[in-house]
């Protein structure tokens, strides 16, 4: 199996009998996202992560959402629910989040950022950061398209947290976010300020700096 199991067409759908992915909001590298909802005594919009079982370790990767679901941080994106599902006949995890508006990554193809803007957006990522090193864990994935606007507040994606000091989770392909010791070594701190550095170029000059991973 691979990533492109997860369809747009799955929209209709019911993963473990209670989250119906009701609109294709985009795929990345190993994963779909759709939106959803939390039912409770208010419905409320929620975005479900769908990834192929075989992409990684189910139970990592289980075990690595289970502490991500005990932090709570006011600019990191709250875990509500994650486990194991299957569509037709491919085994799948989920992960749902809250619902974000925005993210970076949709603006900077418009316009780059100003200093200010710039400024504004640092500073709650770095306290999102060191929320999250103070206790073991890196983000792993930081970029433009995981810094996100939920009801006019910055937060950080909270779906690929992993603890600190261990190898990451499979990735198909590195990215110029990604520290150059990623592809061989434990994932430390270090590795979300390389991705931060790349990301702030790219919000001030809407292109990250041009980097040959071979040398």
């Amino acid at each position: 199996m691979n990533t492109a199991a997860i369809r747009s067409d799955w929209v209709g759908r019911v993963i473990d009998g209670r989250f119906t992915l009701l609109q294709w909001l985009g795929g990345s590298e190993g994963s779909g996202v759709f939106l959803t909802e939390l039912l409770g005594d208010r419905t409320h919009k929620a975005a479900i992560k769908l990834i192929p079982a075989a992409a990684l370790d189910p139970e990592a990767g289980l075990a690595g959402w289970a502490a991500t679901a005990t932090l709570s941080h006011p600019h990191l994106m709250h875990l509500f629910h994650a486990g194991r599902c299957q569509i037709d006949d491919d085994p799948l995890l989920y992960a749902v989040t809250e619902y974000a508006e925005e993210d970076l990554s949709q603006i900077l193809p418009e316009r780059p950022l100003t200093p200010t803007e710039t400024r504004e957006m640092l500073d709650p990522v770095l306290d999102a950061l060191s929320y999250l090193h103070g206790r073991g864990f890196v983000h792993g994935r930081l970029r433009p398209s995981n810094i996100m606007v939920v009801e006019n507040q910055l937060k950080l994606s909270g779906d690929s947290i992993e603890v600190a000091g261990k190898y990451g989770k499979h990735l198909t392909a590195l990215s110029v976010y990604d520290a150059p010791e990623r592809a061989t070594e434990v994932l430390l701190p270090a590795t979300d300020i390389w991705s931060l550095g790349i990301t702030l170029v790219e919000a001030l000059t809407q292109h990250p700096p041009v980097w040959d991973r071979s040398t």
